[in-house]
């Protein structure tokens, strides 16, 4: 028979803090165990908003911002819910889920929500012209395979490997294609050049990694 632990003050305004910059990963401790698609209107109207604030706050620094809510925060969230299970460290096929849901569900409908209503700056920001339809369906494309990476709330299985696979071709296609319009068109643009470049890079290498050393694993929190 085990004790649960008492959480000392400090450690409880840490992880009211966590939760409130990402609030999927609140969300997913909440969901785990329950039926399909349980609570998904309260995700919709109440975490997916406040998620864009987080978001949108850790942005405001500048550079690195986004790599530290993704690389740093959303893994202490993934830690939190492995302990919350009894493990000590979450297994990679946890800590692959919470990418999933976080960098490619919420990341795709962050993108999707910046080219469809603030099309004509990120254009600029990318060094493309504004106005082009092609930019509206990459927006669509964004939303959908962000919505579909949501379900991994509650459907993990073989969703996880095919979202890792579509979504890392996508990652490297757009990083060949920044690198070439900054080599043959001299497009060195914030965008273009940027961290969206080094993180079309650095993504897919780690979703991948985790996607090899979980597959054929079990368990939520524990395991390699």
């Amino acid at each position: 028979m085990t004790t649960e632990r008492t959480q000392s003050p400090w450690e409880s305004i840490a992880l009211f803090a966590l939760d409130f910059l990402v609030p999927l990963g609140r969300f997913m401790r909440r969901a785990e165990g329950r039926t399909a698609l349980a609570g998904w209107p309260e995700m919709f109207w109440r975490f997916l908003p406040q998620s864009f604030f987080g978001f949108w706050l850790m942005s405001l620094i500048p550079f690195v911002g986004g790599f530290l809510y993704m690389l740093v925060l959303v893994p202490l969230s993934a830690l939190v819910h492995a302990r919350s299970l009894g493990a000590k460290h979450p297994s990679h096929r946890l800590m692959l889920r919470y990418f999933v849901c976080i960098l490619i569900g919420f990341g795709g409908i962050w993108s999707a929500v910046g080219h469809l209503f603030m099309g004509p700056w990120v254009a600029g920001q990318i060094g493309w012209d504004a106005g082009s339809p092609f930019q509206t369906e990459l927006a669509f494309a964004s939303l959908g395979m962000g919505l579909a990476a949501l379900l991994v709330i509650w459907i993990d299985d073989h969703l996880v490997t095919a979202l890792v696979l579509a979504k890392s071709v996508f990652w490297f296609g757009a990083a060949g294609v920044h690198v070439y319009h900054a080599v043959v068109h001299d497009n060195f643009s914030p965008f273009n050049v940027g961290t969206p470049l080094i993180g079309d890079i650095i993504y897919p290498v780690l979703l991948l990694w985790l996607l090899y050393r979980s597959l054929g694993k079990t368990g939520a929190g524990g395991g390699t």
